[in-house]
């Protein structure tokens, strides 16, 4: 991570109504101290009150302003650090409520993945109007097709979500952030295929954040 480029951008964090926060650089990140400390709006401060998270673990200290000043990142984290809440946080502040589009998709190797990370994005979203939709097989197309009428942040899984867009279920034309959870566990898996297919049908112009909990060379 290039420290001295992310400072410069820090210094221009912009996100819906945020009106406080201390960060400005990439090296106050590690004096946060608490969630408050950063550019984030009263629904989010709000949301995360209420589920208990008053200090960000280190990982969300240190990515929650860098996704929000739109930098592409890869980050290494174990399971239990907080990893899925430093990519939630940021996405559901730079999203605008009511869009009615896809705006952000999580990728997961496993539906139960998935339905973790939805869990997660509507906790923090609680007081946001943001729809989350949960997308995976082995279960039936109806529910899905009704979820993705209204939502703008999907998660779901490689296969299941190409069959979506093959259908015309649903378009990736107005994504503005991508986001890979676990993503060398899906190159593992054999996912690698469908991973190429979706990435061939996302704008150019995105936010692209990997997060998994080994990244080797």
């Amino acid at each position: 991570m290039n420290t001295d480029s992310a400072t410069d951008t820090l210094s221009h964090v912009k996100a819906p109504n945020w009106t406080g926060g201390k960060v400005d650089s990439f090296e106050g990140a590690a004096r946060v101290l608490t969630f408050a400390d950063l550019p984030l709006g009263k629904n989010i401060l709000r949301a995360l009150a209420d589920i208990g998270y008053v200090n960000p673990t280190p990982v969300q200290a240190s990515c929650v302003p860098l996704v929000l000043a739109g930098i592409d990142l890869i980050v290494q984290s174990q399971t239990g650090t907080g990893k899925t809440a430093a990519f939630a946080i940021p996405t559901i502040e730079l999203l605008e409520p009511g869009a009615r589009k896809v705006q952000a998709l999580v990728l997961t190797p496993t539906r139960e993945l998935a339905k973790q990370v939805a869990g997660e994005f509507e906790r923090i979203g609680a007081h946001v109007n943001i729809p989350v939709a949960t997308v995976y097989g082995g279960t039936g197309f109806q529910e899905q097709y009704d979820a993705l009428e209204t939502a703008q942040i999907v998660c779901a899984t490689p296969g299941r979500l190409l069959d979506l867009l093959k259908r015309g279920a649903m378009t990736l034309d107005d994504l503005r952030i991508f986001i890979l959870d676990e993503a060398d566990e899906m190159l593992n898996m054999g996912f690698e295929k469908e991973l190429d297919a979706i990435v061939e049908r996302l704008p150019t112009a995105r936010q692209s954040l990997l997060f998994s909990a080994t990244v080797t060379e």
